[in-house]
């Protein structure tokens, strides 16, 4: 068994899953729920000093497989929320399992720090996230709701990244000398998506736009996770898109120390969190790691390996890994590949796994045609597609 503990800022995490800040958990149930599916840690959904009036729908599948939501923070009375906190933080679960809470809040300086101050004196929180969600797109805004949160509280803070934001490597270098950490990234958006049979919007906004989460953010947040992650030394927690284990293996080869899950809670309820977690360790048993701390950042390191081709590369196939299951032939808009027949006139191979059965067609091809893009290689599922120089 792989270990998946994580350890960032001093706090114990028995496996890097945690939730993220949403709709998932709004209440001290829906948090309890996270720690009974098996998360590694809890995480608050946003609070801030006023209740949230959210027009509902709040929450719609868009058709692109993401959730698109209009959401803000906290429709709890800052009262109320501070007491469901504190029912999770002294839960007998959370106290024998030694799950750590973390707390989000929003949104000025001034919000924070009396949030923060409160929180902290009455909850004991492992840990503060603040959404900068609201808060702009120039740094000195955001590095003075950092300071306030900084000047008020004495746990670790970390700075949830909006994906909109310009600069990253500005907000980097900049704010790492007031957080512990950073967690990319929130929701995407504005976005727009409705009804395709009667045109009405499916949310409830004033514009009927919402916030990207889910699968299709994925490549955006692996991006800016990679990217703090390599331009300084504060830990960085990955979210967005995640629903498999191998979602979360790559964030944490991205950089990530840990991860946070929203939209597959949706999907599919809270043992989303603890479904991720044993697929993270059925994964690295198989290929021989031993904790997280073997992949970590292994992105950066292929990255500076990788040799760039001195000439036009063309696709080449692997006969002995080729099963001829042509997944790549219409994948070439150049038509640059094909299935060579099975038999000894065709002289199709046979595959590893197949060695002593019949023969089976092979994919060939054309060189001449080929442009080297590599596009049909993402679609082979056996490792027989690599590109060469000619």
């Amino acid at each position: 068994m792989a270990d998946l503990r994580a350890t960032v800022n001093g706090i114990r995490f028995s496996n890097a899953v945690l939730p993220a800040a949403g709709p998932n958990v709004r209440s001290a149930r829906m948090m309890l729920g996270a720690a009974t599916g098996g998360a590694g840690g809890v995480v608050s959904k946003t609070l801030s000093l006023r209740p949230a009036r959210d027009p509902r729908p709040t929450i719609a599948r868009t058709s692109n497989r993401g959730i698109m939501n209009c959401e803000t923070w906290s429709e709890s009375a800052m009262e109320e929320f501070i007491e469901e906190l504190k029912v999770v933080k002294t839960n007998p679960q959370v106290l024998e399992k030694h799950i750590p809470l973390v707390v989000s809040i929003g949104y000025t300086p001034q919000e924070v720090s009396r949030l923060g101050a409160i929180i902290e004196r009455e909850v004991h929180p492992d840990a503060f996230e603040f959404s900068t969600h609201y808060t702009g797109k120039s740094v000195q805004p955001l590095l003075d709701v950092a300071k306030a949160l900084r000047d008020a509280v004495q746990c670790p803070i970390w700075m949830k990244v909006s994906p909109n934001f310009p600069d990253m490597r500005e907000l980097a270098v900049a704010a790492s000398a007031l957080v512990d950490g950073f967690v990319a990234i929130n929701s995407f958006g504005p976005v727009l998506d409705f009804d395709m049979e009667t045109g009405a919007p499916l949310l409830g906004s004033g514009d009927g736009q919402g916030w990207l989460s889910g699968p299709p953010i994925m490549p955006i947040a692996l991006r800016i996770v990679h990217q703090l992650a390599a331009l300084q030394e504060k830990p960085v927690i990955g979210v967005g898109g995640i629903s498999s284990g191998a979602d979360a293996l790559k964030f944490i080869m991205a950089g990530a120390s840990l991860v946070q899950v929203c939209s597959a809670a949706l999907n599919h309820g809270h043992g989303v969190y603890g479904k991720i977690a044993k697929e993270m360790d059925v994964w690295l048993d198989g290929h021989d790691y031993r904790s997280l701390d073997q992949i970590r950042g292994l992105y950066g390191r292929k990255l500076l390996e990788r040799k760039a081709f001195r000439e036009l590369p063309v696709m080449a196939i692997d006969e002995e890994q080729c099963t001829g299951c042509s997944a790549c032939v219409g994948r070439c808009i150049h038509g640059a590949l094909s299935m060579r027949p099975a038999g000894p006139d065709g002289g199709g191979g046979i595959s590893k796994k197949e060695k002593g059965s019949t023969d089976h067609p092979i994919a060939q091809v054309k060189p001449e045609l080929c442009i080297g893009c590599g596009f049909c290689r993402s679609f082979c599922a056996y490792s027989a597609m690599a590109l060469r120089e000619s």
